[in-house]
């Protein structure tokens, strides 16, 4: 009998549309995954798009949106017989409950499983298609698309199914059984938020989060790209529990569903008893009025029903619905939980928390509420069309004398105030936060006009947009369908990059949220961009007003030949063209500001565009140039205006043995306008305006040796407003400019240009615009940058209640004409790579042996002041003790708004981002990543503006990874050797799993080509093995030779191999040259375990036996691995705590002993005076451990 109920499960939905539809749509997913080239679920090209790992992808990712259509199966399988009215005779046959339990269940579940085949195989047919990429497409075969569905999507779709099925037997309720879907997949997201944030919860996350992802990202975290390309997820370890425990959490729903289920009919709930209660009572009062046959009649005659009363009784009736409405205050709950997840989780920086500012707060709330007000405007917008027809009233309340905008406008004022409401939950969930955290402003004023009043804007769009496609759609599926389909457009359409806000409902420019700026310029064009939908809402409001379904014909063609009949009052013909006039007076305004003031480009138009600028300009990369020898400013800004006017000359210098014909001069940036360049001897050839390129012809060959000047005015202009996000670079309160944006560029390099494969496959070039190889001596007349070695002499003018900044000596600061006005001259030779910063900013400082370090800050962010001086303070000392002189009598710390994350060095000035830096909140026990990140980037003050590397191969290797160094180096300076696990292992951690994200080729540190996870990451890690094996002392004297050499030296410019050559000059046995040849010129690897490790006490020793495991390999450029010779002398180390966490110091330290160990089993017996806890190998993470969490292990007792 179960067979036959569930036969009859599959043979009902195969029958159902609503299994076509949902098997087509996920088809699209699978076959839009793989077929299109602007959606990808691989690193850039190097992963197939059919590999195992990225079917993996695709069907764990896959799974979360079909829970959907599994409730639509399953749910629907245990309610449809009291829904149909069935159900007494159901219950009248000889089916038990375990059958009817057991049956629908594997019918739900059956069907399910069946449908979601759908997804590998639309990814298997996207794959065959002509148009996509050969190179995207690895072999096919058939376990490849098999094995993620098995291992994956069938034990989640078994574990949902059982989930929904029980849900919709305990609630007998379709409604609860979605609103069940969207709470999981809301805490699950809420739960991977927080595991993520905190990489000591993702072992026991691996193991225990329900649909497997965790377990997945844990055991591929590491993967190369040949292993992405060709191996099959391992089906042990954690993968097994995580797979076992998910399918066991299906049984116990299985199990409750059973003990649940009843054939029984259910007792009325006390609310519904509490109802008939009354509904009796009130029959028994009219009963007992007698009847009368005669008495004062009452004349309708001439009286109309009031429209206002009406409407607002109608808006009373909407809200109440929606209040009362359950799903309602569980989606609202929802969304305070996931908002309150993303600021006590999402607010993290490196496993540190942060300030609650009010900016930060407000950004967080009002992002994540967002995604929430379009979900519950969706839903009760097809709730509240739909409602009269659902419950079969619809024909009587479409005969009351009440006009259709009485009807129409209750719904969406009704969703309107409900979702204000909820923005003030939101509200009041980050003042919540703010008041835990201790926070000194709450900000309330700006939660108001930064959070409630645009959104209760978009609130009122999006109403308007769910109750119009539900008037105007069949069913209120439909209107869902379609709602749906355009947030996905949406997102669609930003990724394509169309993201003209003209064409794209509800959209506007961003408003970017700091503690150090107004917002007032941004919210501008945002303001301007909701007037014009808001217009263009009226318009579709009056369109839902005039086309409102009454009767039982709703066909559309029906309503409008009904509208043609009708016409529409004066009224609305008046609303409607002040609506429309309104529309395209601020579409054309709009137009101005995005297409005229700024420039606005597709991405099709910008890749385009970009593919051309390489084929008519990269022919003249390698034209010989002159150099700029010194460059001398004088900047205007006018913050207000959002402006910039520079005046300034360069001196160029023919430094080649060869006469220059023609100078290329590029602008850096759209905003940009030159009102005169001036060159001695030279005039105008060509001037393409499309792509900012100048070209000056000689009036005679500039000479070898031969100086002359290029003078220019130019402005840098932000105005109105644009697309997409806003220009940020110049505000009223705080100014961040790079010199690029500014002045002229001399010469042509690849900036602007295509990196991505498969763009310049589209575009008909080569696939990779790789730096020239480590071998090119000619590569060696262009620095890294593209800027030589300048004097600078910089005078910036500014309001006079901001701090004007710019590289060099201060000689002059002083107000003139109500203008601040400061004179930087710099005493060493600086890059040509520089900015001008100004702001209202307090000021911190501290002498250092003679130099003047300030810290630039805003009023409200002053956490972090005192650990920054202290870090500069201790890197200057480590620098300079180590690497030589430092070349300037100040060092300049500065605040900028946290509209960008990072912080940059510029010579003598280090611009530090507001959201990770200052509102950082640092505890005792957390990672002290503002004095890494301050120690790194003065170390850019030797690495990089004393010394810097030919543009070529391996360039950053005595930029990016010395600077990593150095920082660890000051790390272990402050805190002890004991405490560099913690930074070896963060550095490695990244470092492994940037492999996964390779595009083209891993190569060692000297080849590398811009790879960040190599020369920050690996950079860093084995240059301080590198210091332990040789001795920080010998290492450091290399370094200072090193810098000594190169000290400002121009083209020129030295190679990896230079560098390289004088670290092998302080090795003194072969095994380290060996280790120096490991390190910067091969990729390799090791595996080292602690297998076992026991102790016992013999006497007053402890002895303690450890059993490790050890492995070498060398791996090529996609990660495929072959094992080498282990020679590798190995730390082996006991501990009475383990080694990386908080209160870890030399105390902890037991006994710790170098080995030399042969690849293999090894049986490692110590003695020590005191009992260990623990045992390790590598217990530091010296080594590029692929798996470094197995090096220790706690040891027990015999």
């Amino acid at each position: 009998m179960i067979g036959k109920i569930a036969a009859f499960e599959l043979r009902y939905h195969l029958k159902s549309p609503t299994f076509w539809v949902g098997t087509f749509i996920f088809f699209l997913l699978g076959f839009g995954l793989t077929a299109s080239d602007n959606v990808q679920i691989n690193s850039g090209g190097a992963i197939h798009e059919n590999s195992p790992w990225s079917l993996s992808v695709l069907m764990g990712v896959a799974t979360v949106f079909y829970l959907m259509i599994v409730t639509a199966f399953v749910a629907n399988a245990i309610i449809r017989d009291d829904a149909t009215k069935f159900a007494p005779m159901i219950r009248a046959t000889p089916v038990t409950e375990r059958q009817m339990v057991f049956g629908r269940f594997l019918g739900g579940f059956g069907i399910a499983a069946l449908g979601f085949l759908i997804v590998p195989f639309g990814a298997f047919m996207g794959t065959l298609m002509p148009w996509v990429d050969p190179e995207l497409v690895g072999p096919q075969r058939a376990e490849y698309y098999l094995w993620p569905y098995l291992v994956l999507s069938l034990p989640n779709i078994f574990l949902a199914s059982a989930l929904l099925f029980m849900l919709a037997t305990v609630t007998r309720s379709m409604m609860w059984s979605y609103v069940g879907v969207v709470l999981f997949v809301v805490v699950y997201l809420v739960i991977t938020s927080i595991a993520s944030a905190n990489p000591d919860l993702r072992p026991i996350f691996a193991r225990f989060e329900p649909l497997g992802v965790g377990a997945f990202n844990e055991i591929t975290r590491y993967w190369t790209n040949f292993e992405q390309n060709t191996r099959l997820l391992p089906l042990e370890g954690t993968l097994l529990f995580n797979r076992l425990f998910g399918i066991a959490m299906g049984f116990v729903f299985l199990a409750i569903t059973l003990w649940r289920f009843s054939f029984a009919e259910r007792p009325a709930s006390k609310r519904k008893l509490r109802k008939l209660a009354k509904a009796k009572e009130r029959e028994k009062m009219l009963a007992a009025v007698p009847p009368t046959l005669g008495g004062e009649a009452i004349s309708t005659a001439g009286r109309k029903p009031n429209a206002l009363s009406q409407f607002i009784e109608r808006t009373q009736i909407e809200i109440r619905q929606m209040v009362r409405s359950p799903g309602l205050i569980v989606l609202l709950l929802v969304a305070v939980g996931f908002a309150a997840s993303d600021l006590w989780a999402g607010q993290a920086i490196y496993g540190a928390d942060s300030y609650a500012t009010v900016s930060a707060v407000i950004s967080s709330v009002r992002d994540q509420f967002y995604t929430f007000i379009i979900i519950i405007a969706a839903f009760y917008g097809g709730e509240a069309v739909w409602r009269e027809r659902d419950h079969k009233m619809n024909e009587i309340v479409d005969s009351a004398p009440v006009p259709a905008w009485a009807m129409t406008v209750p719904k969406i004022l009704a969703i309107f105030l409900v979702i204000v409401a909820i923005n003030a939950t939101g509200m009041i969930t980050g003042l919540f936060y703010q008041l835990t955290k201790g926070a000194e402003e709450f900000g309330v004023a700006s939660y108001i006009s930064w959070f409630i009043i645009p959104a209760a804007v978009d609130a009122a769009l999006i109403a308007v947009l769910a109750v119009v496609v539900q008037v105007l759609s069949p069913n209120k599926y439909v209107g869902w369908g379609i709602l749906l389909a355009w947030f996905l457009g949406t997102i669609v359409m930003s990724n394509l990059g169309y993201t003209n806000p003209l064409y794209i409902y509800g959209a506007g420019p961003g408003v970017p949220l700091s503690d150090m700026v107004d917002p007032a310029p941004f919210q501008y064009g945002a303001r301007i961009m909701q007037a014009y939908w808001a217009a263009i809402a009226v318009l579709l409001a009056l369109a839902a007003h005039l086309l409102w379904p009454r009767g039982t014909d709703l066909a559309l063609r029906s309503r409008f030949k009904r509208l043609r009949h009708s016409g529409a009052s004066r009224g609305v013909l008046a609303i409607g063209l002040v609506a429309l006039v309104s529309a395209v007076g601020l579409g054309v305004y709009t137009h101005h500001n995005i297409k005229e003031l700024n420039t606005y480009r597709t991405g099709d138009e910008a890749e385009v565009m970009a593919a051309e600028y390489e084929r008519k300009y990269l022919q003249y990369e390698d034209v010989i140039q002159p150099i700029v020898t010194d460059v001398k400013l004088d900047a205007d800004l006018f913050p207000d205006e959002r402006k910039l006017e520079v005046e300034g000359s360069y001196q160029l210098l023919n430094n080649s043995d060869a006469p220059i014909e023609l100078l290329y001069i590029r602008e850096g940036s759209q905003d940009l306008e030159y009102e005169a360049i001036e060159l001695a001897g030279a005039t105008l050839e060509t001037h393409d305006e499309t792509y900012g390129v100048r070209t000056y012809r000689f009036d005679t060959p500039m000479q070898p040796g031969e100086t002359r000047e290029l003078s220019f005015n130019s402005l840098l202009w932000y105005q109105g407003f644009r697309s997409g996000g806003p220009a940020t670079g110049i505000t009223p309160d705080a100014t961040f400019v790079n010199s690029q944006a500014f002045t002229p560029m001399i010469g042509m390099d690849r900036s602007g240009m295509l990196t991505d494969r498969q763009a310049r496959r589209r575009q008909g070039l080569s696939d990779e615009l790789r730096p020239p190889k480590l071998e090119d001596m000619d590569a060696t007349r262009k620095n890294a940058l593209s800027m030589d070695w300048v004097n600078a002499d910089i005078t910036l003018s500014t309001d006079a209640d901001q701090v004007p900044i710019a590289p060099g000596n201060k000689v002059s600061d002083e107000i003139v004409d109500d203008r601040r006005v400061a004179r930087f001259v710099s005493p060493a030779p600086i890059l040509q790579f520089f900015s001008l910063q100004s702001g209202h900013y307090e000021v911190a400082t501290r002498d250092v042996d003679g130099i003047e370090v300030s810290v630039y800050y805003h009023e409200k962010h002053p956490w972090n002041v005192e650990r920054m001086l202290d870090a500069a303070e201790a890197s200057l000392t480590y620098f300079e003790e180590n690497f030589g002189p430092y070349q300037f009598d100040h060092a300049r710390i500065i605040e900028f708004p946290g509209y960008a994350t990072f912080a940059q060095a510029y010579a003598g000035t280090m611009p530090y981002s507001e959201a990770i830096g200052f509102t950082a909140k640092v505890n005792e026990d957390d990672t002290d990543f503002i004095t890494y990140v301050i120690a790194h980037e003065l170390a850019h003050q030797y690495w990089a503006h004393q010394v810097i590397g030919a543009g070529m191969q391996g360039d950053a290797l005595t930029t990016e990874t010395m600077a990593s160094y150095s920082a660890i180096m000051v790390m272990k300076s402050l805190l002890g050797e004991d405490q560099m696990r913690r930074f070896l292992k963060h550095e490695l951690d990244r470092y492994l799993s940037g492999r996964k994200g390779e595009t083209i080729e891993e190569l060692p540190l000297i080849r590398m080509e811009n790879q960040q996870y190599i020369h920050y990451r690996k950079g860093g890690h084995v240059m301080a093995l590198l210091a332990h094996r040789l001795g920080e002392e010998r290492v450091n004297r290399a370094f200072a030779n090193f810098i000594e050499k190169w000290r400002f030296k121009g083209a020129p410019y030295h190679r990896s191999l230079d560098f390289v050559a004088e670290v092998r000059a302080v090795a003194e046995t072969e095994e380290e040259q060996a280790l120096i040849t490991d390190i910067f010129e091969k990729i390799v690897l090791f595996d080292l375990k602690v297998e076992n490790a026991t102790t016992e006490q013999v006497g007053d020793k402890w002895r303690t036996t450890i059993e490790v495991s050890a492995a070498k390999f060398e791996a090529d450029g996609q990660g495929k691995e072959t094992e080498v010779a282990l020679t590798d002398p190995v730390e082996i180390g006991l501990f009475s705590a383990r080694p990386g966490f908080d209160k870890f110091d030399s105390d902890d330290v037991v006994l710790l002993e170098t080995r030399s160990l042969e690849a293999g089993t090894t049986t490692i017996i110590l003695e020590s005076d005191e009992k260990p806890d623990y045992a390790g190998i590598d217990p530091y993470n010296r080594y590029v451990d692929r798996i470094s969490e197995d090096n220790l292990e706690s040891v027990s007792e015999s």
